[in-house]
C-alpha cells in the first residue's frame, strides 16, 4: 500500500519540499479517491467451480475423508471454511484445511442426495453456496425376496417347461450391484434338475412329475444374488435365500391297484351257495384321489363247468360260492378255479377312459370222501375219467392152455377213486365162478391204477371144455362206510389153436395179360380154403419166387393177381412168366399152386427225345424272344398211331407264358417276362416239362426238361428307405460315426442290385461314406456308413454348424441307375473355443485427469462362439507411460488408478488421483477366461491403451519479454509489428493452445494521466515453436503522432481448454511523437538524397549513437521556407533519432550532439546537407477529461476535481504569459556586443549565449494567448518563452565548445547579424529567471514530470 501511495505522489509531482498549490491539492484529492477505491476492491474468496456438486461413496467409513472443500482468494488471504444445514450432521469439517470426513454412517438407499451450505471467508469477506452431496452406490445391500417363502401347487401331469410360479427379489443397490439373478441351489427330495428358474424369477418345470412314483412334495432353496460390486474396497457378491414349497396334486391317470397279490385260497367241495370264499381289495392308483372301486368277475375259464361257481360283491370285493362245487369235476383243472377279477374306478380317468385293473384269484376246491371207485377200459396214460367213460364189464380172449403166471395182455382195466389222499385208497379182489382160475394185481390202489388179471391155473383153460369164463372184479373203499364198493364183470373167451393147412382147387393155372399193362391190372383171382377158425382160418397169399414179385403182385387177402411193373412186362423180351402162388393161414401153415402167365402184345414203345434236356436264354421284358424246337422219335411201327407223336407242355412254372406247336414241337414265349416278378428260389430259371406222346392205345409219352434262363436287365433303380435322414455329431471327434443310410434295388442279379453309396454334395471332404454288406443271403442288402473323415475335425464355432449331404445310391448295372437322399448333419457344440476380446472395447480410451471421471469408464466385452460359456475378466498388468517412456518401477502410481470387475467393467479407482502431468498413458493388459472350457486354452489377453486426457488445470505462463518498446507513430502503419510476446502452457492439446488478445490499452500521458483507447493494438495468431506460443503485437488503427507519453497494453494469454484459463501481462510501448522529428535540408534533389540514403543513415547512426528512422524525403515547395533559407534547399529529409532503450533525441539536441563529431558533419555537408531544423510545432488538441469515477460519491469527487483543475490551469496559463512578456522585454535590452562570437550550428539562428531561443524570426502574438492553455498539455506552444531545454545545458561542455568555435560562416556564407539581438534577449531572459526564482535554470533535474526525452 505504501508503494502505491508513493507512486501516486510521484504522479502528482508532490514532495515535502514543494509548497501546496491548487494543482497539488487536486492530486491529493485524487490520491485519497484512489486509496478509497482500492480498499473497496478487496476481493471475496470464491469456491472452485466443482464444489457445487460432490460425490461421496456411501461405504466411506466413519472418520475417513469424504472430499475436500476448495476455494481461491485472489488476495491469497488465509481462508476459513464452514458447513451448515440439516445434512451437515453426517460430516465433520476441518475449518482450516477444508477436508470433510464422515461423521455418521451414510446410506444411499435411505437418502441418495444430501444438501449442505458451505462457506468460506478470508476474515472480512465471507462467501456461501449450496452444495449437493450425491452418495455413490456401494454393494452394501443383498437382494431381498418380496416374500419370505413361496408355496405352489402343480398337477402331476403338468407339461415340461411350464411356469409354476414366480419369485421376486429386489436389490436397492444400483447398476450391476442392484441387478438380481436367480439360481436354485437345492431341491428336496433330491431332484436337482427337475426344476429351473429363469432370470425373471419364473420357476419352470424341467422334467416330469409323478404323484405315485416320485415325490408329492418338493422344497426348493432359491438363491438371489446380485452381479457384484465394490464394497469397502473389495469386490463382493451378495446373496439371499428363500424357500419354495411345491405340492404335487394327483390327477386320475392311473388304474386301480390290487393289494396283497397274488390271491390264492381254498374252499371245500359241496360248500353251500353264498359261502364267502375270499375278499379282494383294490385301491385307487391315484393316491391323492381315492376314487370309489367296484369289483366284478370278468371271466372264469373257457370251461362251462366253472361258470357261475363263484360271484363277487361289487362293493366289498367278497368272493362267494354261487354254484355247486364238486371237486372231482374240477380234476381237469387240478381242482383250481382261476377267477379274473376286475376292479373299476367310479369315475373316468383324465383321458376319458375307464380306469380298471384285472387280477387272478386262484381258488382250490378241497376234497371230501364222496366218491366210490370206478373202472375204466383204457390205458392209464390215455384215460378219459368222465362219468360216461365208466364201465362195469370187460371182455377178452385167451388161447387155450395159456401158460400160468402170465397176465392177460389184451385187458386194459383201470380202477380209480377221484377222492384225494386216503379218501381215494381202495382194495381189489375177484369174485365169481372162475375166480380161482385167475388172480388180480395189485390188490391195493391209491386213487387209480392199472388192473391186471393173471392166469393162475392154465389147465382149466381148455377150449374143448368151455368156450368162456365169467368173473367179477370188486373195488372196496374201506374209508367210506356208506358207499364202499363197486364191481365190474369180466368175460374171458377161450381161443382155439391152428391145426389145418390151406388148399387150392387146382394144382396149376394158365393166365394172360397184355404187355406193359398198367400197374394194378387184374390178371386173375386164385383162392384157397382153410377150415380153421379165427386167425388160423384166415389165408394170406404170396408169389414165389420173390423175383416174380417185381413184375406181378397178389393180394394177400383176396388172391387177386395184378401187374406190379408195367415197364418190365415186355413181350418182345419175355413172353411167358412162371410163378408159384402160396397160401398161408394164421398159424403159418402153407398150401401152393403153379401159375403160367402169358404176355399179350400192346403199343409199348414210348417216344424218345432227341436230347436229354434243352437250355435257352431270353431277356426280361422282351416279347417272343424264345424259339426252340423240341424233337422226339417213336420206335413203334411207322404209319400207325403208335408211332405218331404229338407235343405239349406238361408242367412248369410260368407255363402260361409259353406255347408249343403240338406237331412241330416249336416252343415259343408269349409276352414279356419280368425277372423281378419271378420267384427268388428259381434264381431266374424257368423249367418247363415238355411231353411227347404217341397216338397209340394206350397213349405213350415221354418228357424232357427245357430250362429257360431269364436274363436280368437293370430296370430298377435303388430306393432309399427314407428320403431324409437326420443325424448329429459332436465337433472335434475324429472319424466319428454319423448315421447309416440304406437303399434297396429290386433287380434280381447282384450286378444290377449291388448298391454303392457316394456323397455327392455338401461334404467338401469332411465326411466319408462306406458301402457295407449287411445281408449275405439273396437278395443281398447294402447300407452306407457315414463317418467324419478321420483327418478332419469339425468346428461348431467356425462353422458350418450343419451340413446337408446329398447321398446317392447307384447300382452296378449298365447303364447304372441311382437314387438320392438327403442327410442333415447337425454339429454339436463342444466348449473348445478361446474367448475373443471385442476389438471395439479395446480401442484406445480417453480418461480425464483429476478424477473427473469416476466409476465405470468402459465395459470390456468378449465373445465366445461356444454356445455354453461363462466369462470372467481380470486385470493382468498396468504399464505407466509418460511421453512414450515406460515407468519400469514395480509400484508406479498409475497401477492403482484403474480397476476391473469380473464382469468386464473398467472403473476409475476413487482412492487415487489421475494426473496427466505424471503419466499421459496407461497400457492395461486384460485377460478374459471361459470357466466352462472343455478343451484348448480357456483364456486370452488383450491390451487397452488408456490415454489420460489433459484437464485444463494449468494457467498459461508468459515468458520473459521486453517490458518497454518504442513506437514511432508516424512510421508505424496499420498492421506494423511493435512487440513480440511469448507464453507456454503445461497442459496439452487444445488445453495448451494459446491465443493472445489485447484486452486493454491505456495511454499514459507525460503528466501521468491515463486515457483508455479502444482498438489501437491487436495480437496476431500465435504460432507454436519449440513448445512456446509466439505472437506479435500489431497496430490495428492509426496512431496519433501528436501524443506524448506511452501506451500500456494489457496482453491476455488464453488457452483452448474449457473452462478457459488465462494470464495477463502489461506491455509498455513508449511513443516518439512528431516533436522529435528533425528536418534535414539538402541542396540536392530528392532522388539524389534517396540514392545516398544508406550512407546518410550510417553517418547519422555513427554520429548520434542512435537509430535514425527516416519519415520521408520530399522536395521543397514552401515559398516561406525558401525565403528563410540561407541557401536554396531542394529536398527535406524528416528523421527520428531513437536510442536502443526507447528514448528519442529532441531535434534541438541534434546540433549539440553533432558538434562532438565534426568529421560526420563534414561528410554530411559533402553529401549536400544545408540545415538541421526543428519541425513546426502543431497546435495542441483538446486534452481528455479525467476518468469517470463510478457511483454517486465518485461523481461528486470528480466534479470537485474538474473545478480545481480549471482554476489551476488558468493560473498557470497566466504565469506563462507573464514570463513571455518579461522575456521579450529582456531581449530588447540586449546589445549586439553582448553576444558571443563563434561558429554556430549550420542553418540555425541559435546563439551560443545563454538565454538564446531557437525561434526563427517569428512574431509572438501575445494578444492571441487567452491564458487558458494548460501547462501540462501535450499541445506544443509556439511561444518561445515556454520552458526550453536549452536552459538545461548551462555550464555544460557544449556551451564551452560553442565559445571556442570561431567560424562565422557556413559554406562561405556570413552569419546574419539580425539574429544576434535575439541571443541577447535570451540571455537576459535567463538572468531574469535566476533573479526571480533563485534557480539556475529549468533543466531536466528540476522537472516534475519526465517524458521519454528526459530519459
Amino acid at each position: 500500500m505504501h508503494i502505491n501511495q508513493s507512486r501516486e505522489e510521484s504522479r502528482c509531482g508532490y514532495s515535502a519540499e514543494n509548497k501546496m498549490s491548487s494543482h497539488e491539492i487536486m492530486c491529493s484529492l485524487l490520491l485519497v479517491l484512489s486509496l478509497f477505491l482500492k480498499a473497496s476492491a478487496q476481493s471475496t474468496p470464491e469456491f472452485a467451480s466443482n464444489m457445487s456438486v460432490v460425490y461421496v461413496a456411501e461405504d466411506t467409513m466413519k472418520g475417513a475423508e469424504a472430499y475436500k472443500l476448495l476455494a481461491f482468494d485472489k488476495d491469497n488471504d488465509l481462508l476459513t471454511y464452514s458447513m451448515s444445514g440439516a445434512d451437515s450432521i453426517f460430516f465433520k469439517l476441518n475449518e482450516t484445511t477444508g477436508i470433510v470426513t464422515v461423521a455418521r454412517t451414510l446410506d444411499r438407499e435411505t437418502r441418495a442426495i444430501l444438501q449442505v451450505t458451505i462457506g468460506v471467508t478470508d476474515g472480512s469477506n465471507p462467501n456461501e453456496m449450496e452444495q449437493t452431496i450425491i452418495l455413490e452406490d456401494a454393494n452394501d445391500n443383498p437382494p431381498v425376496f418380496l416374500s419370505a417363502s413361496y408355496t405352489g401347487s402343480v398337477y402331476e401331469n403338468e407339461t415340461e417347461g411350464a411356469t409354476l410360479f414366480t419369485v421376486k427379489a429386489v436389490d436397492s443397490d444400483l447398476g450391476a450391484a442392484g441387478a438380481v439373478r436367480y439360481k436354485i441351489v437345492e431341491v428336496l427330495p433330491g431332484a436337482p434338475t427337475l426344476f429351473g428358474i429363469q432370470q425373471n424369477g419364473s420357476v419352470i418345470l424341467n422334467g416330469t412329475l409323478s404323484y405315485a412314483e416320485k415325490s408329492t412334495y418338493y422344497q426348493l432353496k432359491i438363491e438371489a444374488s446380485d452381479h457384484g460390486g465394490m464394497y469397502l474396497g473389495k469386490y463382493v457378491i451378495r446373496k439371499n435365500f428363500a424357500f419354495a414349497f411345491i405340492n404335487v396334486e394327483d390327477v386320475p391317470d392311473r388304474n386301480p391297484i390290487f393289494l396283497n397279490i397274488p390271491y390264492q385260497t381254498t374252499v371245500p367241495e359241496n360248500s353251500s351257495v353264498g359261502t364267502t370264499v375270499f375278499q379282494v381289495l383294490a385301491t385307487d392308483g391315484d393316491q391323492g384321489i381315492k376314487d370309489e372301486i367296484t369289483y366284478s368277475i370278468q371271466r372264469q375259464t373257457n370251461s362251462s363247468k366253472l361258470q357261475h361257481l363263484f360271484n363277487i360283491d361289487a362293493r366289498s370285493g367278497d368272493i362267494y360260492v354261487s354254484g355247486f362245487l364238486n371237486r372231482e369235476e374240477l380234476l381237469d383243472f387240478n381242482t383250481v378255479v382261476e377267477l379274473q377279477v376286475t376292479a373299476k374306478e367310479q369315475h373316468l380317468d383324465i383321458n376319458g377312459a375307464v380306469a380298471s385293473a384285472v387280477t387272478s384269484v386262484s381258488i382250490t376246491v378241497t376234497d371230501i370222501n364222496d366218491n366210490t371207485p370206478a373202472f375204466y377200459n383204457c390205458n392209464l396214460d390215455f384215460c378219459n375219467f368222465t362219468e360216461g367213460a365208466k364201465v362195469n364189464s370187460f371182455k377178452t380172449s385167451i388161447p387155450e392152455h395159456i401158460s400160468a403166471g402170465v397176465p392177460i395182455e389184451s385187458l386194459t382195466i383201470v380202477a380209480r377213486d377221484p377222492d384225494q389222499g386216503m379218501n381215494g385208497t381202495f382194495i381189489l379182489f375177484l369174485h365169481g365162478e372162475g375166480a380161482s382160475i385167475f388172480t388180480v394185481h395189485p390188490q391195493d390202489i391209491k386213487n387209480m391204477g392199472m388192473v391186471q388179471i393173471i392166469v393162475r391155473n392154465s389147465s382149466a383153460i381148455d377150449y374143448e371144455q368151455r368156450h368162456d369164463i365169467n368173473i367179477t372184479i370188486v373195488a372196496n373203499d374201506t374209508t367210506n362206510p356208506t358207499e364202499c364198493c363197486s364191481s365190474a364183470t369180466l368175460i374171458i373167451y377161450i381161443v382155439d389153436i391152428n391145426d389145418h393147412s390151406p388148399e387150392f382147387p387146382q394144382q396149376a393155372y394158365i393166365l394172360s395179360v397184355k404187355e406193359h399193362a398198367n400197374i394194378g391190372t387184374k390178371i386173375a383171382t386164385v383162392r384157397a380154403t382153410d377150415p380153421d377158425s379165427g386167425s388160423f382160418g384166415r389165408i394170406t397169399y404170396s408169389l414165389l419166387p420173390k423175383s416174380i414179385r417185381n413184375d406181378f403182385k397178389v393180394n394177400s387177402t383176396t388172391g387177386v393177381i395184378t401187374v406190379e411193373n408195367n415197364i418190365t412186362l415186355d413181350r418182345e423180351k419175355r413172353p411167358i412168366y412162371y410163378a408159384t402162388l402160396q397160401a398161408t393161414d394164421g398159424g403159418n401153415r402153407i398150401g401152393t399152386t403153379a401159375l403160367e402167365i402169358v404176355l399179350e402184345d400192346i403199343n409199348d414203345f414210348h417216344p424218345v427225345m432227341a436230347r436229354d434236356s434243352y437250355t435257352a436264354f431270353i431277356t426280361e421284358n422282351k416279347d417272343n424272344e424264345l424259339n426252340i424246337r423240341i424233337e422226339a422219335f417213336d420206335n413203334d411201327q411207322e404209319g400207325t398211331n403208335n408211332s405218331e407223336i404229338r407235343y405239349t407242355i406238361a408242367a412248369g412254372d410260368y407255363r402260361q407264358n409259353f406255347t408249343i406247336d403240338p406237331i412241330t414241337g416249336v416252343l415259343r414265349s408269349v409276352g414279356p417276362i419280368d425277372r423281378e416278378d419271378m420267384k427268388s428260389s428259381l434264381n431266374g430259371k424257368i423249367i418247363l416239362i415238355v411231353e411227347a406222346y404217341d397216338l397209340g392205345i394206350p397213349k405213350l409219352s415221354t418228357t424232357v426238361n427245357v430250362t429257360i434262363n431269364v436274363e436280368d436287365e437293370n430296370d430298377n433303380s435303388p430306393v432309399f428307405t427314407k428320403s431324409v435322414y437326420n443325424a448329429s455329431v459332436v465337433e472335434h471327434t475324429l472319424g466319428a460315426f454319423v448315421t447309416l443310410v440304406k437303399a434297396s434295388d429290386n433287380d434280381a442279379t447282384e450286378i444290377n442290385n449291388r448298391v454303392i453309396y457316394r456323397i455327392e454334395t455338401g461334404s467338401t471332404g469332411t465326411f466319408l461314406i462306406r458301402t457295407m454288406l449287411i445281408n449275405k443271403i439273396d437278395p443281398k442288402q447294402y447300407q452306407g456308413n457315414i463317418t467324419v473323415d478321420p483327418t478332419i475335425a469339425l468346428d461348431y464355432d467356425k462353422g458350418p454348424k450343419s451340413y446337408t449331404l446329398g447321398i446317392s445310391a447307384s447300382d452296378s448295372g449298365f447303364p447304372s441307375k441311382s437314387a438320392s437322399a438327403t442327410v442333415y448333419v447337425s454339429v454339436l457344440d463342444m466348449n473348445d473355443e478361446t474367448p475373443v476380446l471385442d476389438p471395439d472395447s479395446l480401442k484406445d480410451l480417453d480418461v480425464m485427469e483429476n478424477n473427473t471421471q469416476l466409476g465405470i469408464v468402459r465395459n470390456i466385452t468378449a465373445s465366445d462362439i461356444d454356445t455354453n460359456h461363462s466369462l470372467i475378466y481380470q486385470l493382468v498388468s498396468v504399464v505407466c507411460l509418460k511421453s512414450k517412456i515406460i515407468d519400469a518401477r514395480p509400484n508406479a502410481p498409475c497401477r492403482y488408478w484403474f480397476g476391473l470387475y469380473d464382469n468386464g467393467s473398467l472403473y476409475v479407482n476413487e482412492s487415487s488421483v489421475i494426473d496427466y502431468e505424471v503419466y499421459d498413458q496407461a497400457d492395461i493388459t486384460i485377460r478374459v477366461t471361459d470357466l466352462y472350457t472343455e478343451k484348448n486354452n480357456p483364456s486370452t489377453t488383450g491390451k487397452l491403451t488408456i490415454n489420460i486426457v489433459d484437464v485444463n488445470d494449468n494457467v498459461p505462463v508468459f515468458l520473459a519479454f521486453e517490458r518497454v518498446s518504442v513506437i514511432v507513430p508516424e512510421l508505424a502503419p496499420i498492421s506494423a509489428e511493435v512487440a513480440t510476446v511469448k507464453a507456454s502452457d503445461n497442459d496439452t492439446g487444445k488445453n495448451a493452445e494459446i491465443n493472445f488478445v489485447v484486452t486493454k490499452v491505456l495511454f499514459i500521458f507525460s503528466d501521468g494521466q491515463e486515457n483508455k483507447l479502444p482498438d489501437v493494438f491487436e495480437a496476431s495468431r500465435a504460432t507454436l515453436v519449440g513448445g512456446e506460443y509466439t505472437a506479435t503485437i500489431k497496430i490495428k488503427s492509426s496512431l496519433d503522432k501528436t501524443l506524448r507519453g506511452q501506451y500500456k497494453v494489457t496482453i491476455e494469454a488464453r488457452d483452448g481448454g474449457k473452462p478457459t484459463l488465462s494470464a495477463t501481462r502489461d506491455l509498455n510501448l513508449i511513443t516518439v511523437d512528431e516533436s522529435y522529428k528533425t528536418r534535414l535540408e539538402f541542396g540536392v534533389t530528392p532522388d539524389e538524397v534517396q540514392r545516398n540514403m544508406n550512407e546518410i543513415i550510417a553517418i547519422l547512426r555513427e554520429a548520434t549513437y542512435s537509430n535514425p528512422y527516416v519519415a520521408g524525403v520530399n522536395a521543397v515547395s514552401n515559398e516561406k521556407v525558401q525565403r528563410l533559407a540561407r541557401n536554396t534547399a531542394k529536398a527535406i529529409m524528416e528523421v527520428y533519432f531513437v536510442y536502443n532503450n526507447g528514448t528519442a533525441i529532441p531535434p534541438e539536441n541534434i546540433n549539440s550532439i553533432l558538434q562532438f563529431n565534426p568529421e560526420a558533419v563534414k561528410e554530411l555537408i559533402d553529401i549536400g546537407l544545408l540545415n538541421i531544423k526543428e519541425p513546426a510545432e502543431p497546435i495542441d488538441t483538446a486534452r481528455p477529461l479525467l476518468f469517470t469515477i463510478g457511483g454517486l460519491v465518485a461523481a461528486f469527487i470528480l466534479l470537485v476535481a474538474i473545478m480545481i483543475t480549471i482554476v489551476v490551469c488558468s493560473r498557470q496559463s497566466y504565469e506563462r504569459k507573464i514570463k513571455s512578456i518579461t522575456a521579450m522585454n529582456t531581449a530588447k535590452t540586449i546589445t549586439v556586443g553582448a553576444l558571443q562570437n563563434g561558429p554556430v550550428v549550420p542553418g540555425t539562428n541559435k546563439y551560443t549565449s545563454e538565454g538564446a531561443n531557437p525561434v526563427w524570426n517569428t512574431n509572438i502574438e501575445v494578444s492571441a494567448d487567452l491564458g487558458f492553455e494548460d501547462a501540462n498539455s501535450d499541445r506544443v506552444s509556439i511561444n518561445s518563452l515556454d520552458v526550453n531545454i536549452v536552459d538545461g545545458m548551462q555550464e555544460t561542455p557544449t556551451r564551452k565548445l560553442n565559445v571556442e568555435m570561431a567560424e562565422q560562416t557556413i559554406n562561405s556564407h556570413p552569419v546574419d547579424e539580425k539574429t544576434k539581438p535575439l541571443s541577447v534577449a535570451l540571455d537576459d531572459h535567463d538572468n531574469n529567471k535566476e533573479k526571480t526564482s533563485g534557480e539556475t535554470g529549468n533543466g531536466i533535474y528540476n522537472k516534475a514530470i519526465l517524458n521519454s526525452t528526459d530519459i
